[in-house]
C-alpha cells in the first residue's frame, strides 16, 4: 500500500463545493461506497438527491477540504442537510434548524494526517452561524466524533426477520401473509405530505407539554421533505438495479386511520427500514400496541415481497417495542425478533452549536432522521 501524501492543515484550503469539486468528490467516495451500483450511477444518485426538497436551493452544501493552490486535489469531503428541529428549553419550546452531516471521506492518498478532522471544525464554524445543532451518523465507532465534540446517544433497535418455512418438493418458497390483511391498506408517496403535517403538529403539541426540568429538548421534525428524500434515495437504487422497477408502497395506515408508518427499501444491504411510526390519535395502550403490530407486519409483508426478508426500526419505545414482539407471538415459527444495540455503525451523535455543554434529550431518535 503506498504512503499518505505527507501534508498539514497549513497546506489546505476549505471552500464550498463547487459542481465540479462536488462531482470529483463524488467520484472519490464512490470508490468505496458506490457498490452495487457503477461510479456513474452513484454521480447520478448523488445528483438527484441534491434536487429533492429537502436539499434544493443550498438545503444541502457540499464542502471539501483541497491541497492550497490546487481545487482539484480533493482531500476531504462532506455534505451538511439543514433542517428543521423542535427545542424545549425550561418548559418553553420553539422551532430552530440543525444540520445533519454524511458522506465524510478522505482522500486515501491523504489519510491518518487529521485532514478530517480539519474538515469538520471548517464546517463546524460554518453550521453554527445559522443552526442550534448538528448530528452525524458514525460508521467508526464511538470515538473519534466524541473527540470532534459530537456526543454519542443510544442505538438501541429491533429487527425482525423472516424465516420461510422449507418448500415441497416441486413448489416454490412459501411468502408471509399478513394476519388481518384488512387492518391495514397501504400508503403511497402522494399520501404522505399530509399525513407529515399531521404528525409535525402533534409533535408540536408534545414539545408544548414538556416541563422544566433542566435539559434541553430536541427533536427533527417529520417533515414530507425528510421523508421523501428517503423515499427518492431508495426509489433510485431500485430503478437501477431492478431493470425500472420500483416499489410503489412507502408505508400503511391502519384501517381506522389511527396509526401510520413511513418505510424505505434498503436494497443493498436486504433491509427494509422504518423510519417512523406514528400513533397520534387518542386510543388505548392495547390498541397502540396492536396499531403497531399490524403495520409491521404490513412492512414485512413488502420487504419479503421484494426481497427484504428483514425488518429495522431504531430505538423503539416501550410500546413499539411490545407491538413487534407481538409480531413474533402471530408468527412464532417463521419471524425472528432480535433486540439489540448497534456498536459499529450508524451511531447517533449530536453536537450543540459552539460546542455548549448541555444535558440533551434527543427526542423521535428514529430512522427518518438518518442522512
Amino acid at each position: 500500500m503506498a504512503q499518505p501524501l505527507a501534508i498539514t492543515a497549513a497546506d489546505t484550503e476549505f471552500c464550498e463545493a463547487t459542481t465540479e469539486q462536488r462531482e470529483l468528490a463524488w467520484k472519490l467516495n464512490g470508490a468505496a461506497w458506490a457498490r452495487p451500483m457503477s461510479i456513474e450511477t452513484y454521480v447520478a444518485r448523488e445528483t438527484h438527491l441534491s434536487e429533492q426538497e429537502l436539499t434544493k436551493d443550498g438545503g444541502c452544501k457540499y464542502w471539501v477540504l483541497h491541497l492550497k493552490g490546487y481545487p482539484r486535489q480533493i482531500i476531504a469531503s462532506c455534505e451538511t442537510i439543514r433542517k428543521k428541529v423542535l427545542i424545549s428549553e425550561n418548559g418553553v419550546s420553539r422551532e430552530g434548524y440543525g444540520y445533519g452531516i454524511a458522506s465524510v471521506y478522505t482522500n486515501p492518498d491523504y489519510r491518518r494526517q487529521g485532514m478530517a478532522a480539519t474538515l469538520l471544525r471548517h464546517v463546524q464554524k460554518a453550521m453554527d452561524q445559522d443552526s442550534d445543532l448538528s448530528v452525524l451518523y458514525s460508521d467508526i465507532g464511538r470515538q473519534y466524533y466524541s473527540n470532534l465534540g459530537w456526543h454519542v446517544f443510544p442505538s438501541e433497535q429491533v429487527t425482525l426477520t423472516y424465516i420461510p418455512p422449507a418448500a415441497t418438493s416441486g413448489s416454490e418458497t412459501p411468502t408471509l401473509q399478513h394476519t388481518q390483511p384488512d387492518s391495514i391498506r397501504y400508503l403511497r408517496l402522494e399520501e404522505l405530505r399530509t399525513l407529515c403535517e399531521v404528525d409535525e403538529l402533534h409533535l408540536s403539541a408534545r414539545f408544548d407539554r414538556i416541563p422544566a426540568d433542566g435539559a434541553s429538548h430536541v427533536a427533527f421534525l417529520p417533515t414530507f421533505a425528510q421523508m421523501s428524500w428517503q423515499v427518492a434515495r431508495a426509489e433510485f437504487v431500485a430503478g437501477k438495479l431492478l431493470n425500472g422497477k420500483a416499489p410503489e408502497n412507502v408505508g400503511a395506515i391502519t384501517s381506522n386511520g389511527r396509526a401510520w408508518i413511513y418505510w424505505d427499501h434498503y436494497w443493498k444491504y436486504k433491509k427494509l427500514k422504518v423510519l417512523k411510526i406514528v400513533t397520534v390519535l387518542e386510543s388505548t395502550l392495547e390498541q397502540r400496541i396492536h396499531d403497531i403490530r399490524v403495520l409491521v407486519e404490513a412492512a414485512l409483508v413488502e420487504g419479503t415481497t421484494w426481497g427484504l426478508e428483514t425488518v429495522l426500526l431504531w430505538n423503539p419505545d416501550e410500546e413499539t417495542a411490545m407491538g413487534c414482539k407481538a409480531v413474533g407471538d402471530v408468527h412464532p415459527h417463521d419471524i425472528d425478533v432480535v433486540f439489540d444495540e448497534r456498536i459499529d455503525d450508524s451511531i447517533p451523535s449530536l453536537r450543540w452549536a459552539g460546542g455548549k455543554l448541555k444535558e440533551i434529550v434527543w427526542e423521535d431518535n428514529y430512522y427518518y432522521c438518518w442522512c
